[in-house]
């Protein structure tokens, strides 16, 4: 008996320190709990950060991986279409890219991070390999929908990873780096695609960069699934529960995860409409359309700057592509930006108590949005071929940082405001962005030959300057509109 007694103990001895049980057997966490997520130490929290930071740079890196002129070029002699049906492989894409999280991201909360984040990763790898080996558009373009919808997954679902792991405090220098790998994935896909079709000055293949992405794809699944560790605290206490229910015997321990099932209900009004119903909200709506609009001219710059470099230089191939270096300065730049003033606001919230203030996210927009106009103007009117090309590359970079600043901004500003439903605000912003970034680089071409490189760039730029105010006015404001127009579901 007392051998027995003595066994029992040794199964038991040491759990009760790491978690907190209610009358019923529910267990929670306990705060300084080394198994919780948000204890772990700094250097597995940053490795986890560029991790899942590096699935979202090779989700958006495949995005433009199909919208150089060269590989335009190539499809109008093999499949003989136009630039503009050439850029629909970029289109559909990113559409699949904004419906995807609507699906992944609520099965990331059921089933965990690394199956909700890297097996949908590892399938879009899959099927960028199908678009490669296709040998029809029609094809090519169903592939590229596909691969999108399940890249979906990384590109939003990352997000939550960084919120398993990092406290509000530091959130906002996390989201950061976040938000870095989002913009420079883009920035990075029609340089190194053109640089993937030549060979000895020569154009080899359509099919490389799609070759490349997959694998891409494939070791970073590989990577993550050896080096990273679930993060979702309601599925790590699940299994903890399940664990000690076997080593002590105690039947009755669960946890509240336990309880809940995704029903086709809750999937179809909470994770499939619920976005669309807080677009709704006109401050909602018009700080989504901001970013949203700011995205999806990142990439009809991203898509016409070697079209641009093409007309006034003369340049052609993989060197009319290297501008796009500019912009990850530019962003670069953005996120020295945001976490400089992610520091600020930090500390601000301790001194509120740890209570959000959403207008205090606002005013490095304020002060440093204005970049983004006035470098598209920069770019568009110093595009001549007796100007060096560093001019226009400026106003380039300049853009890039207006749009991290602006993308990030909102992105902070619509989670403090909608605390509960982040999930769904976030999402809401991923659809109208993607619906827009996949939309505007149809134009480009058109834009830049028809209106010219300087007017063309003009409109763009006319169209940022009349958003610089927005930000003004919900920081004045944006209380005051925030409870007389809240979320309605």
């Amino acid at each position: 008996m007392e051998n027995q007694d003595t066994d029992e103990t040794e199964k038991t001895a040491g759990w009760d320190t790491d978690f907190v049980t209610d009358k019923d057997g529910c267990l929670t966490f306990a705060p300084s709990s080394p198994l919780r997520p948000m204890n772990w130490s700094t250097k597995k929290k940053l490795v986890h950060t560029a991790l899942f930071g590096m699935t979202t740079f090779a989700a958006q890196l495949n995005s433009t991986s199909m919208s150089t002129d060269i590989l335009a070029r190539l499809f109008k002699e093999q499949f003989g279409i136009s630039r503009e049906v050439t850029l629909l492989a970029t289109t559909f894409y990113i559409l699949g890219i904004a419906f995807g999280p609507m699906v992944f991201a609520p099965l990331s909360e059921v089933y965990g991070r690394k199956l909700g984040v890297l097996v949908p990763f590892f399938i879009s790898g899959v099927l960028t390999f199908v678009v490669a080996c296709s040998s029809s558009i029609p094809a090519i373009l169903i592939f590229r929908f596909i691969a999108g919808f399940f890249a979906g997954a990384p590109v939003v679902s990352s997000g939550g990873v960084l919120a398993d792991i990092w406290s509000p405090a530091q959130r906002g220098m996390a989201l950061g780096f976040y938000a870095f790998f989002v913009a420079n994935g883009p920035s990075f896909g029609p340089t190194i695609s053109s640089l993937l079709m030549h060979a000895s000055d020569k154009v080899v293949s359509w099919r490389n960069p799609q070759y490349f992405c997959g694998s891409f794809n494939i070791c970073l699944f590989a990577l993550c699934e050896v080096i990273c560790c679930e993060s979702f605290e309601p599925l790590l206490l699940s299994r903890e529960a399940k664990r000690l229910r076997l080593e002590t015997g105690q039947w009755h321990l669960h946890c509240a995860h336990d309880k809940w099932t995704l029903t086709a209900s809750e999937l179809y009004h909470v994770h499939l409409l619920r976005p669309f119903k807080m677009l709704v909200s006109p401050v909602i709506f018009v700080v989504a359309i901001f970013a949203s609009y700011v995205f999806g001219l990142f990439y009809m710059l991203i898509t016409g700057i070697d079209i641009v470099f093409s007309i006034t230089k003369g340049w052609s191939g993989t060197v009319a592509t290297l501008p796009n270096i500019a912009i990850f300065l530019g962003v670069s730049a953005g996120l020295g930006v945001n976490m400089f003033w992610g520091r600020i606001y930090g500390k601000k919230l301790m001194a509120n108590n740890g209570v959000p203030m959403p207008e205090e996210r606002f005013p490095p927009l304020m002060y440093v949005a204005w970049t983004l106009p006035v470098g598209i103007f920069l770019f568009a009117w110093t595009s001549w071929k007796s100007v060096h090309w560093i001019v226009p590359c400026i106003g380039i970079a300049f853009a890039g940082l207006g749009v991290i600043v602006i993308f990030q901004g909102c992105l902070n500003y619509l989670v403090d405001t909608n605390r509960k439903y982040a999930a769904s605000a976030i999402a809401a912003n991923t659809i109208l962005r993607s619906i827009l970034a996949a939309v505007f680089p149809l134009f480009s071409g058109q834009l830049f030959h028809n209106l010219g490189v300087h007017w063309g760039g003009s409109l763009i730029g006319f169209i940022a300057l009349g958003m610089i105010p927005i930000p003004w006015v919900f920081y004045k404001y944006g209380e005051t509109l925030r409870n007389k127009y809240p979320p309605q579901f």
